[in-house]
């Protein structure tokens, strides 16, 4: 064979394997979501429901790796909490204690707060402050609460998307990646500036499934003996998991959501309300008011909050 035989032979090869990607990403089709599809999980096994005081424990386990990649994401000094917190308690000392309001001691709400990658700094301070200040509200009026927050303890898909890569990958999986339900103060404890301070770890923030996050909090309020419940979601996006929707089409997560909404709010049993921090919210809850900024939050909650109790005699 000559040179040129061989020069020829290499040339040819080299441009096979510069199309062998292009192939198969042509070989890839993107999924095509299909509404006559149930919602589904491809597993469970990996989801975590954990106290705040208990994040610390989890997250040290996790990979050299992923804490470096969180230590790069920006900080968000919590003093600003602490500096409310002792606010709150220096207004309740100069007023006195506020006697309960009539029918308030029956009455419980929930704040589920979104930690989707778009929330972190600024939006999940304010997020928090809102938290404290709603939280000494209720508190104050002798309301049951609780404080909850919903995210994905990996990103892409974490240990759900490895089980589905080993199990050969069948389609439309259903969700898939590892939720994470963090309680920052269940019913019958009071929240804290250090438990509100754990929203703005750098590891914390990740993925949003609002549907199921929803749904997880109203089980949590069935299983109250209050006579009104109350769910407030604070959200400033759709729901997205690149991993689930990557496998499902893009409307799966949307088409759920908008699902969980519709039955909890046709069961009556819990009275529902969203606030949209700029992002149009009232598409997809009937009790839905939209901001523009973060910083509108602590008022809107607030007013939001006092006109449910209100509602509630």
């Amino acid at each position: 064979m000559s040179w040129r035989d061989v020069f020829l032979v290499v040339l040819v090869a080299l441009m096979a394997l510069s199309f062998i990607p292009s192939l198969r990403n042509a070989r890839r089709r993107p999924v095509r979501f299909d509404a006559s599809r149930p919602y589904k999980i491809y597993t469970c096994d990996f989801d975590v429901e954990i106290k705040a005081d208990e994040l610390d424990a989890f997250f040290a386990t996790f990979p050299d790796s992923e804490r470096r990649r969180a230590e790069r994401l920006p900080k968000v000094d919590p003093r600003q909490l602490y500096e409310l917190e002792e606010e709150l308690a220096a207004k309740r000392a100069s007023s006195g204690m506020r006697p309960p309001a009539a029918g308030v001691n029956d009455v419980i709400v929930t704040l589920l707060i979104d930690h989707s990658g778009s929330m972190r700094g600024e939006p999940m301070l304010f997020a928090a402050r809102a938290a404290l200040v709603a939280s000494d509200l209720l508190d104050s009026l002798g309301a049951t609460q609780e404080v909850l927050g919903f995210t994905t303890a990996r990103w892409k898909g974490g240990l759900s998307r490895e089980k589905w890569l080993r199990d050969g990958q069948p389609s439309y999986p259903g969700r898939l990646n590892d939720l994470m339900h963090v309680i920052y103060c269940s019913a019958g404890e009071r929240l804290s500036a250090r438990h509100c301070a754990a929203m703005l770890r750098q590891d914390l923030i990740k993925e949003n499934i609002d549907g199921e996050a929803i749904d997880w909090a109203a089980s949590r309020l069935r299983r109250r003996q209050e006579r009104r419940k109350h769910l407030i979601v604070l959200s400033d996006g759709a729901p997205v998991d690149d991993s689930t929707l990557l496998e499902n089409g893009d409307g799966y997560l949307h088409h759920h959501l908008i699902k969980v909404i519709s039955d909890v709010e046709q069961v009556g049993d819990i009275q529902l309300a969203a606030i949209g921090i700029g992002h149009p919210i009232e598409p997809y809850f009937k009790n839905g008011t939209t901001i523009s900024s973060p910083e509108q939050l602590e008022s809107t909650v607030v007013q939001l909050v006092g006109r449910l109790l209100n509602e509630s005699h």
